[in-house]
């Protein structure tokens, strides 16, 4: 079943659910070039009210795990030319928390293609 649903502000590269553990990358195609100063504060802000945040990662901004500590869960994010990616795994049940709350708090964001 097909629970993991694209829209137009993100597509999957993968995504696979074994035994309620997720598998995912996935980019939400913001358009960093539309982004200032405030724009990232307020990304770096959302980033830190997020479900699971992690303080003082190995390199990148993470949840539930930190993938540079070796820790079996994770999921992180880095900016990459097509938007934000995301990569992870993690319960499916704490991956839903996470996006819902990030779905609401990036909806003003500039997304390409809009």
């Amino acid at each position: 079943m097909n629970i993991i649903i694209e829209d137009e502000h993100y597509y999957n590269n993968t995504y696979d659910i074994d035994n309620g553990i997720l598998f995912i990358d996935r980019v939400y195609m913001v358009d960093e070039y539309k982004f200032n100063e405030d724009t990232y504060k307020k990304l770096e802000n959302i980033y830190k009210s997020l479900p699971g945040y992690i303080e003082n990662p190995t390199s990148v901004y993470c949840w539930y795990g930190d993938e540079g500590k070796g820790d079996k869960f994770y999921l992180l994010v880095s900016f990459e030319p097509s938007g934000l990616q995301f990569i992870g795994k993690l319960h499916l049940d704490c991956f839903i928390k996470w996006e819902e709350k990030f779905n609401v708090l990036i909806a003003d964001f500039p997304f390409k293609y809009h």
